[in-house]
């Protein structure tokens, strides 16, 4: 049954404030209102697909304007439009496109990191170049995260030690920028793409037929593995910088079908919501399991895990 115009607005409506509530959580909120700042795309790429073309890039411009209008900066509406609005345009149309999640999840990633650096462009003018700007994030980021562990009664006996392991952090983070930058992009695109593809396909189509997070990586990008790998091995520093950034980004797109596959046999074992929850809550805890899961996601070209099939008992 064709939607009325009323219900088609109210809709719109909705998800742009949904949008808007998830961007100003991302500045409001400590922390963890980064998770909820790059889910902001989400409730766009639903209003793309869903009301097509002209209703995302309203929306785009609307949340982008009321987000201004509250936080009092102006600049705040190409910024969001650029780091999550391109990135919700491109999105919603690659799934209404039916294209591969391998190529939706690429090209929204290069809308993003594009966006992106014509962002950090724009806002370092004049302050000293991107490097510059990027390196004074850094600096207040840091800050503000031992001002609030100082508030949390964190008082480190030794100062000292806590000041060289900061700048061990930032050369860390400097050094590893690109790298993390490209997989920050893969991460948040395809999170909000999965999500919106999985949302759409529950609204459309009959239970038990959604594919699930399929991703599948092609074999011939373990030789860019194994090359990051020979590379950050050499010791040299600036080709050790190049294969550990490299690294980053392939461990990143291996965690991704480390997920795929963990995902896969969750839902052919067919387990409860509760482990599949409780499955998502140690995956944020626990580093071992990310490391677990990029491994898998790794030796898949070998094993193939997911066209293994389940031992079956005698007689059955």
């Amino acid at each position: 049954m064709k939607e009325g115009p009323a219900k088609t607005v109210v809709q719109g409506a909705a998800l742009c404030l949904a949008s808007l509530t998830l961007a100003l959580a991302g500045t409001a909120i400590p922390i963890a209102g980064v998770f909820f700042a790059l889910l902001t795309p989400l409730p766009l790429i639903l209003l793309g697909v869903r009301q097509g073309r002209g209703a995302a890039l309203l929306g785009m411009l609307s949340v982008g304007a009321s987000l201004a209008l509250l936080l009092g900066r102006g600049g705040y509406m190409w910024i969001f439009s650029l780091e999550f609005g391109l990135t919700a345009l491109v999105l919603a149309e690659a799934i209404r496109r039916e294209w591969t999640p391998e190529t939706s999840v690429a090209a929204g990633s290069v809308a993003v990191i594009g966006s992106s650096l014509l962002g950090l462009f724009i806002l370092s003018r004049g302050g000293g170049g991107v490097m510059a700007y990027f390196s004074g994030q850094i600096d207040v980021a840091l800050q503000e995260a031992m001002a609030l562990y100082s508030k949390m009664g964190f008082t480190p006996e030794d100062s000292g030690a806590v000041s060289a392991a900061t700048q061990q952090l930032q050369k860390f983070l400097l050094a590893t920028a690109p790298g993390l930058f490209i997989a920050v992009a893969l991460l948040t695109t395809s999170a909000n793409y999965f999500l919106a593809r999985t949302g759409l396909t529950r609204v459309s189509t009959p239970p038990g037929s959604d594919t699930g997070f399929a991703w599948k990586m092609p074999d011939a990008l373990v030789w860019v593995f194994i090359a990051s790998a020979a590379l950050f091995l050499s010791g040299l520093p600036i080709v050790k910088q190049i294969g550990l950034n490299g690294l980053v980004v392939m461990m990143t797109l291996y965690f991704l079908q480390g997920l795929a596959i963990a995902a896969f046999w969750i839902r052919r074992l067919k387990l409860p919501a509760f482990v599949r929850v409780l499955g998502v809550v140690l995956l944020l805890l626990q580093p071992l399991l990310l490391l677990l899961l990029t491994g898998v996601g790794l030796f898949d070209i070998w094993f193939a895990f997911r066209r293994q099939t389940l031992p079956r008992p005698p007689g059955a």
